[in-house]
């Protein structure tokens, strides 16, 4: 059993560090392979090690420079005037002089205590190259990214420990290693570096088959593409979260995976939507409103409902629609959720009015006015004596209407939208002179004189 773990840790190193050199390949200087300036610098290393004297150069390996019995894993390290202080299990703090420690210092640490891992992974994220300042600046003006003291003994000593636990087959403590500087990477944020460092998470787990670990650290991996704006990438990672926590049958992995999932399916789907593919947003509506059943969560729930029901509307799909803003509408109610409420009684009016329920449409319009007048949603209420104004117009109630549409033109003076304001007065104006064209043409057929009256000094006119 020691022989097999040894051999798969010495193929898990292998496979990690062609990983972490295709990973940063961009960052070494095209001039020389990323081996071949490995090579060169741990020369370099090693003997400014030989050469240096025993009170300024790096300390011997038995030491405990580089032992994992120092810092505990994840502690950000203390300064004190021109020392590091690190906090130990022990009853003693050991102190590193700043003085002469520097990267290479720390890489012939890494080194003398065997992790080649660990020194590869040290030396390439130390050896980052910052963004030029200005575009089009050439590459030969980037700097190595700076990084503070204690910040390079922190991360020397976490690679160490997580190397040591996985020699020693203490994959949990290996994990946990590698998720501390993930977390660290992600808030800095360096998001590249985050991301390498939970899919090392990712690997640790597999080797163990630990599937929850492998659900966590693909979901983490997911909402770092999030936050870089990846969102297919992203749906992925969480589709695989999700599909590993199902097997595993861990309910609070399942469910915040489902949540993430809700989330980047509707971006996806209102991406579609804005370039005009209506058809492949309702399928991602759809998984939406499937996740977000999943979730447990009646926001995210009510939400994906209301935005699969708009969808269907747009792709003529009414009846659906309907429905869909029926469960919203009941979600909404059940948790007391007015604007959800007006929103969903809005969808439902626009729905049954495209299938000629003028009636069921005209209750959905007055029982929105009232939710969204005790909200306090001016926007809503203005929609709603629009649409009511219009319809009451259809059915010929033409003093229904007008005081409808006088009730929207002051509701659109409340709210101040200037382009609002012109439609209602247009509007207004509109059914006002529609109520007045019966008398009008009668006028015309029979009293030429009113007429005339009418025109030339633009008395009342008379409708009885």
């Amino acid at each position: 059993m020691a022989e097999t773990a040894e051999a798969s840790g010495d193929a898990a190193v292998e496979s990690n560090t062609a990983s972490m050199l295709a990973a940063f390949q961009d960052d070494v200087p095209p001039a020389e392979s990323a081996e071949a300036q490995i090579d060169q610098q741990t020369q370099e290393m090693l003997a400014a090690a030989d050469d240096a004297p025993a009170d300024g150069g790096s300390p011997p390996a038995n030491s405990g420079a580089g032992a994992t019995s120092g810092a505990p894993v994840g502690k950000a390290p203390s300064k004190e005037g021109n020392t590091v202080r690190i906090a130990s299990d022990g009853k003693d703090d050991r102190l590193i002089k700043v003085k002469g420690l520097d990267k290479q210092q720390l890489c012939i640490d890494l080194l003398m205590v065997g992790c080649v891992q660990s020194f590869v992974d040290f030396f390439y994220i130390t050896h980052r190259k910052q963004a030029p300042n200005e575009a089009g600046a050439p590459d030969s003006e980037a700097r190595d990214v700076d990084i503070p003291e204690e910040t390079l003994v922190f991360l020397k000593e976490t690679l160490e420990a997580a190397e040591s636990a996985r020699r020693a087959a203490n994959y949990q403590q290996c994990f946990e290693n590698y998720n501390t500087l993930a977390e660290y990477f992600e808030k800095v944020p360096d998001l590249k570096s985050a991301m390498y460092f939970y899919q090392r998470c990712a690997d640790v787990a597999a080797e163990v088959d630990a599937k929850e670990s492998i659900s966590k650290a693909c979901l983490n991996l997911g909402t770092c593409e999030e936050q870089g704006n990846n969102w297919q990438s992203a749906m992925q990672f969480h589709e695989k979260a999700l599909y590993i926590a199902t097997s595993a049958d861990s309910l609070p992995l399942q469910i915040k995976a489902a949540s993430r999932l809700t989330k980047v399916y509707q971006v996806l789907a209102e991406n579609c939507e804005k370039e005009g593919r209506d058809s492949e947003a309702t399928s991602l509506y759809e998984r939406c409103r499937d996740c977000a059943q999943l979730s447990k969560d009646p926001h995210l729930e009510g939400t994906a409902c209301h935005k699969l029901g708009l969808s269907k509307y747009k792709t003529g799909h009414y009846e659906e629609a309907i429905e869909l803003q029926k469960q919203y509408l009941d979600i909404a109610r059940m948790h007391d959720d007015r604007v959800g409420e007006s929103a969903a009684r809005g969808a439902l009016a626009q729905a049954y009015e495209a299938i000629s329920g003028t009636q069921e449409a005209i209750k959905q319009l007055e029982n929105l006015l009232n939710v969204a007048s005790e909200a306090g949603e001016l926007k809503a209420q203005a929609s709603a004596c629009l649409n009511l104004g219009v319809l009451y117009n259809g059915r010929e109630d033409h003093e229904k209407s007008v005081e409808l549409l006088e009730q929207h033109f002051d509701l659109a003076r409340q709210i101040g939208d200037r382009k609002l304001i012109d439609s209602a007065r247009v509007v207004l104006g509109i059914v006002r002179g529609h109520g007045k064209l019966k008398a009008y043409i009668e006028l015309v057929n029979s009293d030429i004189e009113r007429l005339l009256r009418w025109k030339s000094k633009r008395a009342t006119l008379d409708t009885q």
